[in-house]
């Protein structure tokens, strides 16, 4: 029979019991590795101890606690969480008194607990070395060359139906006329002629060959063209250049994680099947009525399912590769929008 001191007193030690595992005290180096503690006991019952972590995990399942807090040593969800643990616990001695522990169907969910159990402490020692600090530093620097974003150009264009009218244009040009003029008198593109053709920053790479050579060559300031594209005859300005960096490493920390631990997680799991003898099991189709003169066989006649071999269960899809080329969309790209316009 448990031993259930007032709550003044059970609240006392239990703020004792949480004081020493917040001290860090019970360290014990020996028996799990560094930053391993001995748990703290909150309480006995029938000599089986209840630990303060325990308490504090039951408390943030049932939402008295957040994930982020620390477990207050005279607050209400410790008292709850605590006495709730013990209630579960004599409910529990009371099963295995009536024997109900040895039940076949108690048995296969104390199993699948267990096996539950098991493999999220793989799952949690594959997501601390996923953080390893000096494995994601290394593969950011490793894949530092497809961080960037590239070079991007700020243009301003004319766009004409004609070459004659092109060739016009850039006479004008060639004698001091200003390009944001002659492009809101001229240009047969009306979307981005109210404000002098201005294009706005493109990244380089999106350009067509043709434009991506003319562009490279071209200083600040100097024109381009008049040159032919799909949609007309062109004349451009480069007004400005600039590379873009890609995001950094404390951006990109927890997608580099979630790609080592999926990384892991899915070799260590092809490596067990292949290892493992796994077989599935193919549900019996149901058989239609036999005739009355002809009753079906007896169950002992039936034959036996036939196990099917085949691979294990296919991965979920792998996260984004960490490194991707453009920001997401809570990280809005450092480019200035700009107007609508053709693609050059």
């Amino acid at each position: 029979m448990v031993l259930l001191r007032r709550a003044p007193i059970r609240s006392a030690l239990l703020a004792a019991a949480i004081s020493l595992a917040g001290c860090g005290l019970g360290q014990d180096a020996t028996s799990g590795g560094p930053g391993v503690r001995d748990p703290i006991v909150a309480a006995t019952v029938n000599g089986r101890p209840i630990y303060v972590e325990d308490v504090r995990a039951h408390a943030v399942s049932r939402g008295w606690l957040q994930e982020t807090e620390d477990l207050a040593a005279n607050s209400d969800a410790a008292a709850m969480a605590l006495d709730e643990l013990v209630e579960i616990r004599l409910f529990a001695m009371e099963a295995e008194t009536r024997g109900i522990d040895r039940r076949s169907d108690i048995r296969r969910q104390l199993d699948n607990a267990r096996e539950r159990v098991l493999a999220a402490a793989i799952y949690e020692e594959i997501a601390d070395r996923a953080n390893d600090a000096e494995t994601v530093e290394r593969l950011y620097r490793e894949n530092s060359s497809r961080l960037g974003r590239g070079d991007e150009v700020h243009m301003r264009h004319i766009q004409f139906e004609t070459r004659e009218a092109a060739d016009a244009a850039k006479r004008r040009l060639d004698q001091g006329e200003r390009f944001e003029a002659l492009a809101f008198e001229l240009s047969v593109e009306r979307d981005t002629a109210p404000d002098g053709g201005d294009l706005g920053f493109r990244a380089i790479s999106d350009l067509t060959s043709t434009m991506r050579e003319e562009v490279e060559r071209t200083t600040i300031g100097a024109l381009i063209g008049p040159i032919q594209l799909q949609d007309g005859w062109h004349i451009f300005r480069v007004d400005d250049r600039r590379t873009i960096g890609g995001p950094s490493l404390e951006q990109l920390r927890p997608r580099i994680t979630e790609w080592l631990a999926y990384q892991e997680a899915t070799q260590l799991k092809e490596r067990l099947a292949r290892d493992a003898r796994i077989e599935y099991l193919r549900a019996e189709q149901d058989e239609e009525p036999a005739p009355e003169e002809e009753p079906p066989p007896a169950a002992a006649e039936r034959p036996a399912p036939e196990p099917e071999q085949r691979p294990a269960t296919a991965a979920p899809a792998p996260p984004p590769f960490p490194f991707p080329l453009a920001t997401g969309p809570s990280e809005p790209a450092p480019t200035q929008p700009s107007p609508q316009g053709p693609s050059p």
